[in-house]
């Protein structure tokens, strides 16, 4: 009866450890939109209506209800931002899209600087999220007809042809990555508004010596103890 009890105690202990660490793992961040840096480059969606439906890409600023701020990428094109407080889910992107959204950072984020870059890693960041064909990752190409198809330019500042070549260069440089990871990303979902891409660049790793380097270090300093010992020898004579 004893071992009952205990086994019963057990499982409660770990159903409740369990709902503890889903609780914690479900956090909630109260976010408001903020604006575009450099102004973003306007895009017509001829897919959403047939009066087409703007959009602007780019790089999305954002302020929390505690006044940090930060940036991140749209991952979703049917629906807005906001400019008042909305409650966001920070959670994570399924395996094959958290690891290509990780590679394509990884591999391309610390060079893209201008608003045209910006822009089209943000095309770069929509096929990633939405392509459903498989093969290689192109604005061009592929089954997301969002990007390959639905896309015309409505900015003077920005020529569509280099817009897409630099969207695909970015897709490129990310398949071919084989590095560490160097960001972490987040997903950050609400029903009602546009689900974001949230990166953080992750502190760089320090190399941890070889157990034979940590070897040849004691013999080393083992050698400079012997010689200072002879020297000391000799001077007490």
């Amino acid at each position: 009866m004893k071992k009952l009890h205990s086994a019963f105690a057990t499982t409660l202990l770990l159903a409740g450890l369990a709902t503890v660490t889903s609780s914690a793992l479900a956090t909630d961040l109260s976010l408001k939109y903020t604006g575009i840096s450099g102004g973003g480059v306007k895009l017509d969606i001829k897919q959403f209506s047939s009066n087409r439906s703007g959009v602007t890409a780019g790089l999305l600023n954002f302020e929390t209800s505690d006044k940090r701020s930060f940036s991140a990428y749209c991952v979703e094109l049917g629906q807005y931002t906001s400019s008042s407080l909305q409650t966001y889910q920070v959670g994570s992107f399924n395996t094959s899209q958290g690891s290509n959204l990780q590679n394509l950072l990884s591999a391309s984020y610390a060079s893209v600087d201008t608003n045209t870059e910006r822009a089209a890693f943000q095309l770069a960041v929509w096929e990633l999220t939405h392509e459903s064909k498989a093969g290689k990752f192109s604005v061009t190409e592929g089954s997301y007809g969002d990007v390959s198809q639905g896309f015309s330019l409505n900015d003077s500042s920005a020529n569509y042809a280099s817009l897409m070549s630099q969207a695909n260069s970015y897709l490129d440089a990310g398949a071919a990555y084989k590095g560490a990871n160097l960001y972490q990303v987040e997903k950050l979902s609400n029903a009602d508004h546009q689900d974001l891409l949230r990166f953080n660049a992750l502190p760089p790793v320090t190399a941890v010596p070889e157990p034979s380097s940590y070897a040849l270090l004691m013999a080393g300093l083992g050698v400079i103890g012997f010689v200072s010992r002879r020297r000391s020898n000799r001077h007490n004579r």
